[in-house]
């Protein structure tokens, strides 16, 4: 046997959510806040270690504006300097792989292809809860 639906009482509860939800939003928004200012007082403020990270003590909390630093490889770059030092050759590589586009393009000519292409299609459901 089923639980029976009790309006009034998930009327409160959905009442509850989005109230809850909007405090959550405007406390967040305070923090972003907080947190913007904060940065800007310590990288003013702050002392700088080995590792470029800036540090400042204020009222017993040590805050921190972390330096992160992330490398990328430029391959364009890369390729035209072993192209100019003659070391394309020894250093190029080919991929074959399958081009989407052009096997859409043999369904599009031959139409019985189609319903075998559609097949390798594979849908991906997934749900979201929204008040």
């Amino acid at each position: 046997m089923s639980e029976q639906f009790d309006e009034t009482y998930y009327t409160k509860m959905v009442e509850e959510f989005v109230s809850q939800k909007k405090l959550l939003s405007q406390l967040e928004a305070r923090v972003d806040k907080i947190k913007k200012e904060l940065s800007t007082v310590v990288e003013q403020h702050g002392t700088p270690d080995d590792s470029g990270h800036i540090w400042l003590n204020v009222g017993g909390h040590e805050l921190k504006r972390e330096r992160r630093v992330s490398k990328t490889f430029n391959a364009a770059n890369a390729e035209q300097w072993a192209k100019e030092n003659g070391l394309w050759d020894d250093v190029k590589e080919i991929v074959e792989r399958l081009s989407e586009d052009k096997l859409l393009a043999v369904a599009w000519n031959d139409k019985s292809l189609l319903p075998t292409i559609q097949g390798f299609y594979v849908e991906k459901e997934t749900w979201a809860f929204k008040a």
